[in-house]
């Protein structure tokens, strides 16, 4: 697998402690095993591009709120296992038709500060353009990803 700048980006964004991307509620050990993944992806890809985060300390400083601004974004509703309980009373209302506005403008927001982490990024003066699976395996990460099937379902 290849690797840019906007996968590093995003694995940035992934590794963050209350980014729930490529997480299931349904299933906690997999959540852990995934989230640990995440951080060693991104730190694998951290050095592979060549990107010294301390070097740029006013540039980290900017990516970290960065970061964590991407993290807060959330919206109504968010969290709920089973929304359809109270889908019918909403009916009609005009309540879900906002919920879907704030979730299309959370998206957009999503995609704006991959955009900007992608960009702080490039200015740390990375030493790569591209990162292979290889170039990860010779630092000793591996990126396979935990598969979700290799787990059971928390009740």
């Amino acid at each position: 697998m290849e690797y840019t700048r906007r996968d590093l980006a995003q694995a940035v964004l992934d590794a963050h402690p209350d980014s729930s991307r490529g997480l299931n509620m349904f299933y906690g050990a997999f959540n852990d095993d995934m989230k640990a993944f995440q951080i060693r992806l991104r730190d694998g890809l951290l050095g592979a591009f060549g990107v010294d985060l301390n070097a740029h300390m006013p540039l980290k400083m900017l990516l970290k709120s960065t970061v964590d601004s991407n993290a807060a974004i959330t919206s109504p509703g968010s969290g709920f296992g089973e929304f359809s309980a109270i889908a019918r009373k909403l009916e009609g209302s005009g309540v879900i038709d906002r919920m879907m506005e704030i979730a299309r403008l959370n998206d957009e927001s999503q995609k704006i500060h991959l955009d900007i982490v992608e960009e702080l990024l490039g200015l740390m003066q990375p030493t790569a353009e591209v990162v292979t699976s290889e170039d990860l395996k010779a630092l000793g990460v591996d990126d396979d990803p935990p598969d979700v099937n290799d787990y059971e379902m928390d009740y």
